[in-house]
């Protein structure tokens, strides 16, 4: 493990020490967990009661805090900083480049300088691989797939055919690029396949979590655009666009054909009806319903859709309409009021 001096952390980061500039640093840990060689960070309130108690011998922490008892450095992003001060304590494994004997890849693959093939992969005919990328154990690369420069491809991941890895791209494990969209279409007492031969594109550094499904297109192609971050178990179907620099988080759903700009923000088990389109930077809450287009930098939580001040004013109000309906019934029984019956009101 690494080590430094809260002097030369202070330099790597950009900030400013308050504290023993000599004080020897190890390792990295939470507030309430962290020994005085651990580095962490203050980047909520939420936990501010913690800064006076942690045993940690470095906090990162925005400008103007402090500790009663202990050192601090001021960054502008404590998030951010702490961030690399994980790249520093834990950098990315290096892997030997080289074929494992047992991987099976076709004479017509294309290969690029400083690759690595774990044990099981299968390249098929045509599939071309990037300089300096990672493919780990038992990694199915598909005929004619594109797989770009750095990119790390974790195992049983499955790449189908015809699709297209732009450089630096991650896909965690089970991991599925290319599957069939869901297409069938009715035909007198059956579903009948809709042939999918359209592509997936996934944009240069995308990271894609595990056992998330990304569909080819029944036409055309279905896009994950640069820099999105997808979690894991999130469903992607045919023909959807994701644009540049968006988040989905987990158990999120998003149906065919639909669209959504740059910089959206999609919480966990959201879903999209299909053929929607969505504005850039707009943001949903958890399990979301969304089943209309959305203007850019909209913000929705619940099901379906509402702007989320409403809705939080409607979440609020719930626990009370039991007794809301008590004292409306104590009124109308007070001031007598005949409330119509619809039952009686439908017979006549």
């Amino acid at each position: 493990m690494p080590t430094i001096t809260a002097a030369q952390l202070a330099e790597l980061l950009g900030g400013t020490l308050h504290g023993k500039a000599e004080r020897l640093l190890s390792a990295v840990s939470t507030l309430e967990s962290a020994s005085p060689e651990c580095v962490t960070f203050l980047a909520n309130a939420r936990y501010a009661a913690l800064l006076d108690v942690t045993q940690a011998g470095v906090v990162l922490v925005a400008g103007g805090t402090r500790r009663e008892k202990g050192d601090v450095i001021e960054v502008a992003d404590p998030y951010s900083a702490f961030v690399r001060v994980l790249e520093y304590f834990h950098p990315a494994k290096e892997f030997v480049a080289g074929i494992h004997e047992t991987a099976s890849i076709s004479a017509d693959a294309h290969l690029g300088a400083n690759i690595t093939v774990g044990p099981q992969c299968v390249v098929e005919a045509g599939a071309q691989i990037g300089d300096n990328s990672v493919l780990e154990a038992s990694v199915f690369v598909g005929r004619d797939s594109t797989i770009g420069k750095n990119c790390r491809i974790y195992p049983n991941s499955v790449i189908r055919h015809d699709s297209q890895l732009g450089d630096r791209v991650i896909l965690h494990s089970g991991v599925v690029i290319g599957a069939d969209g869901f297409g069938f279409a009715f035909e007198k007492t059956a579903y009948r396949k809709i042939p999918q031969v359209g592509i997936v594109v996934i944009e240069d550094d995308v990271e894609i979590g595990a056992n998330t499904t990304v569909d080819r297109a029944t036409i055309g192609e279905t896009r994950i655009g640069q820099g999105t971050k997808i979690d894991n178990l999130v469903q992607i179907a045919h023909n959807v666009r994701l644009g540049k620099h968006c988040v989905v988080a987990a158990q999120a759903g998003i149906s065919g054909s639909t669209v959504f700009g740059d910089y959206c923000r999609v919480g966990g088990q959201a879903g999209f009806v299909g053929h929607i389109k969505i504005g850039d930077g707009a943001a949903f809450g958890a399990q979301s319903g969304i089943s209309r287009d959305v203007e850019s930098g909209e913000v929705l939580s619940g099901s379906p859709g509402r702007p989320h001040g409403i809705w939080k004013r409607i979440e609020a109000a719930l626990p009370r309409l039991p007794e809301l309906l008590r004292r409306v019934k104590r009124l109308e029984d007070r001031l007598d009021i005949d409330v119509p019956n619809k039952e009686s009101d439908r017979a006549r």
